[in-house]
């Protein structure tokens, strides 16, 4: 039953003074989520210090998943669900081309949000999750148990420690983490909501595309020839064509306006379709 949030607010104004403004959507989440007023009210000072709200409930809701979430995982932007869709759309073309389920590999898979929901889709897909934060890879791990989805999850930085028995991915994927403080999709998640999240996986290491550059130079590197999905946020257009330049042939599809993918590799068709 939900907590009615008017008096926890009134609490919190005269605590706080007229200064702190709510978000309606936050609100609302919290509000839905919380046992009582008094952790409403606990709920809405972690939020107003940044912390992001699936962190604060323990409960990331994606394309029909409910997933365990905490401090140890990225919290999945709703925008990637053009990603998850682009992906499952791959994935079956891959599986017709090929007369097999294609073997699909996400860089950075978090708490396996992106992942479940492709597997949930597409369930004939092989998918192995790669992270380089073993907690992270722990929540996936549990909600891969709860969902009853099959990943197979590998602690490793980019493909070093891609087993020796597993052939090449026909399909790479992710999310690198990417952009700085002014790079961001909205007013709604400041730079703060993403510096609450587990360092490595919010700003990159090496610069606004760093990640995806050393993710395009690791595929090179080891001589395979997948297709390539990678979220290209709210990166600029000419950086986006600067990377896809790393692995040719390369198209930029524009999810939503100023939201783009960079597709790298022989794909079928430039919309992903």
């Amino acid at each position: 039953m939900s907590v009615d949030p008017t008096p926890v607010l009134d609490r919190l104004a005269a605590e706080l003074g007229p200064g702190p403004t709510w978000s309606d959507d936050d609100v609302a989440h919290l509000a839905a989520a919380a046992r009582d007023a008094n952790q409403l009210k606990r709920w809405l000072k972690r939020r107003l210090a940044g912390e992001p709200v699936a962190h604060i409930t323990g409960r990331l809701h994606f394309r029909g998943l409910e997933l365990a979430i905490d401090k140890r995982a990225y919290v999945t932007d709703p925008e990637l669900t053009h990603l998850v869709d682009a992906v499952i759309v791959a994935a079956s073309r891959l599986a017709t081309t090929l007369k097999r389920p294609p073997l699909v590999a996400e860089l950075g898979v978090g708490c396996g949000s992106l992942a479940l929901a492709i597997k949930q889709a597409v369930p004939s897909t092989r998918l192995v999750g790669l992270d380089l934060d073993p907690d992270a890879l722990a929540l996936a791990r549990a909600n891969a148990r709860s969902t009853g989805l099959e990943l197979q999850l590998i602690e490793s930085d980019l493909f070093d420690s891609w087993p020796a028995d597993l052939p090449a991915p026909d399909l790479i994927y992710g999310d690198p983490p990417w952009g700085d403080d002014q790079m961001l999709y909205g007013d709604d998640r400041p730079a703060g909501h993403y510096r609450a999240m587990p360092p490595a996986s919010a700003f990159p290491l090496g610069g606004a595309t760093g990640v995806h550059e050393q993710v395009l130079q690791a595929v090179r590197r080891r001589d395979w020839s997948p297709e390539i999905w990678l979220n290209g946020g709210v990166i600029p257009r000419d950086r986006l064509e600067a990377l896809g330049r790393l692995a040719p042939p390369y198209r930029l599809i524009e999810q939503q306006p100023g939201i783009s993918l960079l597709v790298c590799g022989q794909v079928g068709h430039a919309d992903g379709q």
